[in-house]
């Protein structure tokens, strides 16, 4: 063997010894070997994203008041004179201002006198009609104060549209509170009691439609 034929010999295992570490070590850079280029849609490469918990949309549950058919079997079923509620009347200013009167006395369970402006009120209860009459009873949770909101419709006859309500202890028949809209409006009235068997007798002439809302305090619920 001549001295090419030993020159040759070493540069193939050299070349082989070169190809063999770069497949091991697939780091290595080698000058004819290309960089690799990662797909950066790849599907082995997995972004997680910080999740955002929402807060849960707050929920109560709302019952619903009926009409009943049949009335007489109630403590007191009749509507007060015209006289009681002329002297008397709820109002709503700016929003959020009320102008609250004890239509029928001051005693300390019926409306109060204050005004309430930063409260997150919540409904509870609800009564939709188109009719007066006398509704089935029901409880309000136990809580310092909750108020009735009261909108009425009356787009057909405005001018001679009249509604009213007084809202009575079921047990005694004795009127807690009461209000009364001309025309289409609203009204807010605020009450101090609570945990009683209640009900409302209605009196709609020529109204479309009325809702009564019970309302409280989200801070009590």
């Amino acid at each position: 063997m001549n001295r090419s034929d030993v020159i040759m010999v070493v540069a193939g295992l050299a070349v082989v010894l070169i190809i063999g570490l770069v497949v091991q070590q697939p780091s290595l850079s080698v000058p004819w070997k290309s960089e690799s280029i990662v797909d950066p849609a790849s599907p082995d490469q997995i972004f997680l994203l910080p999740f955002e918990q929402e807060n849960p949309v707050f929920s109560y549950p709302v019952f619903t008041i009926q009409l009943v058919e049949n009335p007489f079997g109630y403590p007191r079923a009749y509507m007060p004179g015209a006289g009681s509620f002329q002297s008397s009347t709820y109002q709503l200013i700016d929003g959020e201002r009320y102008e609250v009167f004890p239509i029928f006395g001051s005693a300390s369970y019926t409306t109060a006198h204050k005004a309430f402006t930063t409260i997150e009120w919540i409904p509870i209860g609800i009564l939709e009609q188109s009719r007066g009459g006398v509704s089935t009873t029901f409880t309000v949770p136990k809580t310092p104060f909750w108020r009735i909101r009261t909108e009425v419709t009356a787009d057909r006859f405005p001018g001679q549209a009249q509604f009213r309500y007084i809202l009575c202890d079921a047990e005694t028949g004795a009127v807690i509170d009461g209000g009364e809209v001309i025309g289409s409006g609203s009204m807010r009235s605020v009450l101090v009691s609570s945990e009683k068997e209640m009900y409302f007798i209605i009196s709609a002439t020529n109204v479309d439609a009325y809702r009564i809302l019970l309302e409280m305090p989200k801070e009590y619920l």
